[in-house]
């Protein structure tokens, strides 16, 4: 058993989806929004559900429109969405009255605290949780800690406000301890391409949630 909710996303392939399924995660996602890198085809995905049983699968869009959406949603039998940084609020709110939202904020050089702040506080009641993305924006738990990107304080005060799921690169040494500093309510994890179909390496990733299943306690 897991210590925190994880969301495996950007998953393309099979062997994706039964690792993290093995590793008993919360969310398996799938990027079907069209023209972007990772996307994944609705019928591969109707396809991969049948193989793994026990996550809920979230449909990612980043643009999309809301009857797409919810087309998606019927056509897949989807347990929530998730929606991009620049889906409006209207779509947000009539999308929440069918099924749980993710709202994604991507963490650049140039966003700010008050930024953040704002699209916090006016998606919260209609979002079931938030990805707060630095891996987007090539940043690493390392960079929080020495300020080169918002810091650690900021970072924590909207994970205890807000349910934050954490995007965020970080050695697996330092997993226990950002956790018990943050106490996000997840983490999200991203998927990758296999080195031949039905063969890939997770050894990284495997360290990660040998880490995750020592730590104790749960937000």
């Amino acid at each position: 058993m897991l210590s925190i909710k994880i969301k495996a996303g950007s998953l393309t392939n099979l062997t994706d989806a039964r690792y993290f399924s093995a590793w008993e995660v919360e969310w398996l996602g799938f990027n079907l929004s069209t023209g972007e890198e990772n996307t994944i085809a609705p019928l591969q995905v109707a396809a991969m559900r049948e193989w793994v049983e026990g996550p809920k699968i979230v449909g990612e869009f980043s643009l999309s429109a809301k009857d797409d959406i919810l087309q998606q949603v019927a056509d897949l039998r989807l347990d929530a969405v998730q929606v991009g940084m620049f889906t409006d609020l209207a779509t947000v709110m009539d999308l929440s009255y069918q099924l749980p939202v993710i709202k994604e904020i991507v963490v650049e050089k140039t966003t700010t605290t008050g930024d953040i702040e704002f699209m916090l506080t006016h998606f919260a009641p209609h979002v079931s949780y938030f990805l707060l993305n630095f891996d987007k924006g090539g940043f690493g738990w390392n960079d929080v800690q020495n300020g080169a990107i918002l810091n650690a304080s900021i970072v924590q005060d909207f994970c205890q406000r807000f349910p934050i799921l954490l995007g965020i690169g970080i050695q697996a040494s330092e997993l226990p301890s950002m956790l018990e500093y943050l106490q996000p309510a997840g983490l999200h994890l991203l998927g990758g391409e296999e080195e031949k179909t039905g063969v890939k390496s997770f050894d990284d990733v495997d360290e990660l949630f040998e880490q995750l299943s020592l730590v104790v306690g749960q937000k």
